[in-house]
């Protein structure tokens, strides 16, 4: 039979390899906390070992549990027996209820690591830096996300830092600096300093980093100064399928630029067939651009007020949806069809209309002649609020492209219809 001190011995073998499972990312926090960053890698080489030190920590505090809670046995000669002593604190459910609580923190402790560093400071904008250089650091020992904060936490600290992307999965740390203020070796010493090695490192390019950039016409025509959203949305999300290859797909805010960053394992013949693919597929002409061409992208890349990542291309639609009402108030003004009191409350009407219709679209094949139809009646049932059910004066959409309109001069002021393209 299986005594209470084997129980007592169950519950702290399950409380050892807990913590064994989660040492690789408790010593970083600890050398954080002592001062003292050398320790922080000393226990990388028990990751491996992580998932069956968990699934032991389990079973073994599973099977102590079983022997706390199962019926004991008795028979007829527990009759003559002296009372059974009652067991210590130490072999009471509630000690070992309190030692499998601490034991599943310990095994989730890298999912929560990061709350015991302190906030790094903010990053500074990159696209105001003359000087700035971007290198790739690889880095031997990180584990987890705690070893990531780690290294971020020392990186903040280097003056002529200005960004950081740290990852324990990629085994690197990219990072942007203001080479007037500082060099790699100083960021390789501060890396070095919590404990984990830099193996090496790589200054990148447009030409290294795996971005490519392409000339694709993606202007909104009722809009010029920006890119099409619900044309570009799609196309950018179907790049994007392709994650075995791609890593992400930006459009530039003037509409004019698609940049794809790849895999690094993919092939150029590979990279080929995908945009052929999505250019077929999306009736968009792809030209890749010229390394001297790239220059200027490159230094704005992937600044998000100047690039917009698959779906955030939302941004450009609601920001077409504002030039469009405003647009289409002006051409209402000029033919004295509103009044200025209820001007503004109109033109936001007309706004929510088309920015609903850009945002619910599954594809933008669904900007039909019909969907535009019901835009019109929208917007007159929108008028119809501040001039009076039946008074305000019916004025057609002009959905034509631009060059539709040089062709058709039924989409003239002149002729009660509204071109949003041409105004």
């Amino acid at each position: 039979m299986i005594s209470m001190k084997s129980t007592g011995t169950f519950t702290g073998a399950g409380v050892l390899t807990a913590i064994a499972a989660s040492l690789c990312c408790i010593t970083p926090v600890i050398a954080l906390l002592a001062g003292s960053s050398s320790i922080a890698a000393n226990f990388s080489w028990i990751e491996p070992a992580r998932p069956y030190l968990i699934g032991l920590s389990i079973a073994v505090l599973a099977f102590a549990w079983y022997l706390k809670l199962k019926p004991a046995k008795t028979n007829d000669m527990d009759c003559n027996c002296e009372t059974t002593k009652k067991a210590s604190f130490l072999q009471s459910k509630t000690f070992l209820g309190i030692v499998t609580v601490f034991a599943i923190l310990m095994m989730t402790f890298p999912l929560y690591a990061k709350v015991f560093y302190p906030k790094p400071k903010a990053q500074a904008a990159l696209a105001v830096v003359d000087n700035k250089q971007q290198v790739k650091f690889t880095i031997q020992g990180m584990t987890c996300e705690a070893c990531e904060e780690h290294v971020n936490n020392e990186l903040s600290k280097v003056n002529g830092v200005l960004a950081y992307k740290t990852s324990y999965a990629t085994r690197s740390s990219l990072v942007t600096f203001d080479k007037s203020k500082v060099d790699e070796k100083t960021i390789e010493a501060a890396i070095n300093k919590t404990g984990y090695k830099v193996k090496s490192y790589d200054f990148m390019n447009a030409g290294n980093t795996g971005v490519s950039f392409y000339e694709a016409p993606l202007v909104c025509h009722a809009a010029p100064s920006i890119g099409c959203g619900s044309k570009a949305k799609f196309m950018l999300v179907d790049l994007e399928k392709y994650n075995d290859a791609v890593e992400g797909a930006w459009l530039n805010k003037a509409g004019t630029v698609v940049a794809v960053k790849w895999n690094t394992k993919t092939d150029e013949n590979k990279k080929v067939e995908i945009i052929n693919t999505v250019s077929t597929n999306h009736n968009i002409e792809f030209t890749t651009l010229a390394e001297t061409e790239t220059v200027s992208y490159a230094k704005s890349f992937p600044n998000s007020l100047e690039w917009f990542k698959g779906k955030e291309v939302d941004k450009l639609s609601k920001e077409e949806a504002g030039i469009i009402a405003q647009n289409t108030i002006a051409s209402y003004k000029a033919k004295k069809l509103i009044k200025p009191s209820f001007e503004k409350l109109f033109q936001a009407d007309i706004e929510k209309i088309y920015a609903d219709l850009f945002l619910s679209i599954s594809s933008y094949k669904d900007l039909t002649t019909e969907a535009y139809n019901k835009v019109e009646s929208q917007i007159q049932q929108a008028g119809e609020k501040y001039v009076g059910k039946g008074k305000m004066p019916h004025v057609e959409l002009c959905i034509a492209s631009e060059e539709s309109c040089e062709k058709d001069k039924s989409c003239s002021p002149r002729s009660g219809k509204s071109c949003c393209d041409k105004n």
